[in-house]
């Protein structure tokens, strides 16, 4: 998205050299490219295989959504849970609230703005590598202005749509993370990875398969510690390279 006039933050840092050699061969997609033309009334196309709109097994998609007030937000606190006064009692259920919005999505729709085209036959078809326009920008949207509003540089943040945390984490990997083989490359080429002392099994068992070396930081009750023995900065600063690179990549859940 091109920056305003009144947007005068400074643009975002390059970190490019960091890019895997894998990320840096990538090329955009030359059938990809064309699909913007595809929206263009009367424009007829015979590349991407694109299937036969009026084949799509569904006329409509229909679905009862439940207000936000049916669930009760807990207390945020990370050290200490509720106070046993302050919990709830299982004993007996709530019920829920009724309030609900149905809502109808049609197999095709007259909106001409493909930001705002919700249908079947647009949902289901092949579409741009960035995913379904209306949920990509709605998302987009919805991080920069409520989760990552005060992000200081132009434009703000950017989102990626993945299929999930380990989809999205081997993607990051594939991006900034060469293959490191024992038998073939030296140990100085070895990249790593900086985890959380007690770090989320599936994140490890993704690192490990592209023979990075894993490195655990120390954690306290606010996360990765950034001080102290076996904190970040002890491990970086005391590195050993006969286990390989400094890393450059962190992986935290806190």
């Amino acid at each position: 998205m091109a920056s305003t006039s009144s947007d005068t933050s400074p643009p975002p840092k390059d970190f490019s050299h960091y890019l895997s050699r894998n990320a840096k061969n990538r090329q955009a997609s030359s059938i990809k490219a064309f699909y913007k033309y595809f929206q263009i009334p009367g424009i007829g196309q015979l590349a991407g295989g694109l299937p036969n709109r009026y084949y799509f097994p569904f006329d409509t998609l229909e679905a009862k959504v439940a207000h936000a007030d049916r669930w009760k937000p807990t207390p945020n606190d990370p050290i200490d849970g509720p106070r046993r006064d302050e919990q709830v009692n299982t004993s007996t259920k709530e019920q829920w609230p009724k309030a609900q919005t149905s809502i109808v999505v049609p197999h095709a729709s007259n909106e001409p703005n493909p930001l705002k085209k919700i249908d079947l036959e647009t949902a289901l078809q092949y579409g741009t590598a960035q995913g379904y326009p209306p949920l990509y920008y709605f998302l987009r949207q919805f991080t920069r202005d409520h989760m990552h509003a005060n992000i200081p540089y132009r434009d703000g943040a950017e989102i990626i749509l993945t299929t999930g945390n380990t989809d999205g984490f081997s993607k990051v990997l594939q991006a900034l993370t060469n293959e490191w083989s024992e038998e073939r490359d030296w140990v100085r080429e070895r990249e790593g990875v900086l985890v959380e002392k007690f770090c989320y099994m599936n994140a490890i068992q993704a690192i490990r398969p592209r023979g990075l070396n894993v490195i655990p930081v120390e954690i306290d009750d606010e996360g990765m510690m950034a001080k102290g023995k076996g904190g970040l900065d002890d491990v970086l600063k005391n590195w050993d390279y006969k286990k390989g690179k400094r890393p450059h990549l962190i992986y935290s859940v806190t």
